[in-house]
């Protein structure tokens, strides 16, 4: 009768809990391409079954041997079927490193994912990835997938919409000194591009229709072929938003703040930290 009550269930169920824990990390590192065991050149691969009996071998007599040989592989959640071994000082030291780089990429993907959801609120509130800011960001950049292939009476439509009304004489000259000016950012971008390249020898002929970033189209682009260099650029931009390599951007504003978590993720850490705590 004994085994039928709570704490013996609950006992029962942990037990049971922790094999499983135990079975789905080594089924996990044996689909995956670590190397389980040494094998002579011609020898048939391992199956995943001949795999599974090896890491539950090596897990059952050597959990820290599995863990230096196989932590790169885990999961955080593999974690918790070591915690009965902390009090070995390797095995202990092992799991500390290993959710030390777990934080880490949690980290990472957190700043990554907040400035996901930032680049998401500019894109439909703000104009920050207009054609106009980006080109003032970057002329290098629009002038090698937009700037190059605009007439001059398309590039004057364009400062005047940018304005949105007819230039004035006082406008007009502004819009050359500005325009000075962004001939000279130009400039020391191609210089600053050039000293940073390597020169290379081999010439790539690009299929028509087809951008790669940095070597837009030669000749006089189709339509077509210009509405892929506009989002070619848009997507070259976000890129470099998504990197951190907006000088001018606070990212200290975004990548620390909670605000920019995805709702539903927020959610769940919420909950976690709530039933942690009654523990």
């Amino acid at each position: 009768m004994a085994s039928n009550s709570p704490v013996a269930k609950e006992s029962m169920f942990a037990e049971t809990e922790g094999k499983n824990g135990v079975e789905n990390m080594i089924s996990r590192v044996a689909s995956s391409n670590a190397t389980v065991k040494s094998q002579q050149r011609g020898e048939p691969d391992l199956t995943i079954s001949e795999k599974v009996s090896i890491l539950r071998n090596i897990f059952d007599i050597s959990p820290g041997s599995f863990l230096m040989r196989f932590g790169n592989y885990l999961v955080e959640d593999d974690l918790k079927n070591f915690d009965h071994l902390n009090e070995d000082y390797e095995i202990a030291f092992q799991l500390k490193e290993l959710s030390e780089t777990f934080d880490t990429k949690k980290k990472k993907i957190g700043v990554r994912n907040r400035r996901f959801q930032c680049l998401q609120r500019l894109m439909k509130d703000s104009d920050y990835f207009s054609e106009e800011k980006m080109r003032k960001r970057s002329p290098l950049l629009y002038e090698q997938y937009i700037g190059q292939y605009l007439s001059e009476e398309e590039k004057f439509e364009r400062d005047k919409a940018e304005k949105g009304h007819e230039l004035s004489l006082s406008e007009l000259l502004m819009g050359r000194q500005e325009k000075q000016m962004d001939e000279w950012l130009l400039e020391y971008e191609r210089d600053q591009e050039d000293g940073m390249e390597e020169e290379s020898d081999s010439d790539s002929d690009g299929l028509k229709g087809e951008v790669e970033s940095g070597s837009p189209l030669k000749g006089c682009p189709t339509e077509q072929e210009k509405m892929m260099l506009h989002e070619e650029f848009l997507s070259v931009m976000q890129d470099r938003f998504m990197r951190g390599e907006e000088q001018e951007f606070d990212y200290g504003t975004v990548d620390a703040n909670t605000e920019f978590d995805d709702l539903k993720i927020r959610e769940r850490d919420e909950e976690e930290r709530y039933f942690d705590s009654e523990d």
